[in-house]
């Protein structure tokens, strides 16, 4: 039997408007289907229950907004952003399609959007020293040593640590400003992802 060639590509998209309500997993099964009515042919896995490798850079939580997702599959195909972005449901926008130079593992850190409304006055002080906040259950961390950089405006502005180290998730922000204002509402726009020299990741 004659090995078949792989090629790794890599899917840059938007996951935004009605799509950001799309869990990773359904998201997960989405590309498999995406593809496959393409007529695409993705690797797929060994064994009893084979499963198409489709792999994403990052998982993202549920009602945020991107503007850079990425996936990389393997096929033994020429693949270009054409050929696929018309098979994919309203709000995963296919923007590029490219062999990687680099892996999912050189990201370090993310920038996102936060906008709570309505929006405090203060918030420079707030993110100006020690900011404790409950990552999950049990579990208090200090923002400072996970935020990059932070601004505060109109609406929040902060590169956040997003490592395999230490991984900051931005609705954190939000449960700290939570704590000491009144909100009624936030949501939250992913922006950008960069490695550790501030190169913004492709």
């Amino acid at each position: 039997m004659t090995a078949i060639n792989y090629k790794t590509y890599r899917i840059k998209f938007e996951k935004a408007g009605p799509a950001k309500y799309i869990s990773h997993l359904d998201l997960n099964r989405l590309f498999a289907r995406s593809l496959a009515r393409a007529d695409i042919k993705v690797a797929h896995s060994e064994g009893f229950n084979p499963r198409p490798k489709i792999v994403f850079a990052s998982t993202l939580s549920l009602g945020i907004e991107s503007f850079c997702e990425f996936a990389d599959i393997k096929t033994a195909e020429n693949l270009t952003a054409a050929q696929i972005k018309n098979f994919f449901p309203r709000g995963i926008n296919i923007l590029e399609v490219y062999e990687p130079e680099t892996g999912f593992k050189t990201i370090d850190r993310t920038r996102f959007h936060i906008f709570v409304t309505p929006a405090p006055a203060g918030l420079d002080g707030l993110f100006a020293g020690d900011v404790f906040a409950e990552k999950k259950p049990g579990v208090n961390i200090n923002l400072k040593d996970y935020i990059c950089c932070i601004k505060t405006d109109k609406f929040i502005d902060a590169v956040l640590k997003t490592n395999q180290e230490m991984f900051l998730n931005p609705e954190n922000i939000v449960k700290a400003i939570a704590a000491k204002y009144e909100i009624d509402g936030y949501y939250i726009q992913k922006i950008g992802m960069y490695d550790k020299n501030g190169a913004l990741f492709k």
